[in-house]
């Protein structure tokens, strides 16, 4: 089974989201904040846990997706967790191609944006 970081600051979003994804046959595991996932990321480093793959959202208060993505970019051993970029504020292709710089795979937070996420997890943890 999958280990999936899900970092969302909004609880109703992070919730649903660790749901679906568990309903999907992950193991997800929820974090409120970049400093949050940070720690996580730490921590399951530690135990030699690894998370599989992350979903992460971008704008969130104290640090943002963009620090949690510049940290994982910069530390070797988080180097290789594909990452699913979550946001419903897109500035243009300008993020869109920001995401991609990082190796992530953007998804707006729109419609039934969820369904997006698993899909796209399912085609980026297989490819690891």
């Amino acid at each position: 089974m999958s280990r999936v970081l899900v970092v969302d600051d909004d609880p109703s979003v992070r919730e649903v989201l660790v749901q679906d994804l568990e309903d999907a046959g992950f193991e997800a595991h929820p974090a409120e904040s970049g400093r949050a996932a940070l720690k996580e990321l730490c921590a399951a480093t530690a135990e030699d846990s690894p998370y599989d793959a992350m979903v992460l959202d971008i704008i969130m208060p104290d640090v943002d997706g963009w620090q949690v993505l510049e940290a994982v970019r910069h530390n070797p051993l988080w180097r290789g967790i594909p990452i699913v970029v979550i946001s419903g504020h897109v500035n243009g292709t300008g993020d869109v191609a920001r995401v991609s710089s990082y190796d992530g795979v953007f998804v707006e937070k729109t419609g039934n944006f969820a369904d997006v996420i698993k899909s796209a997890l399912g085609r980026i943890v297989q490819a690891a």
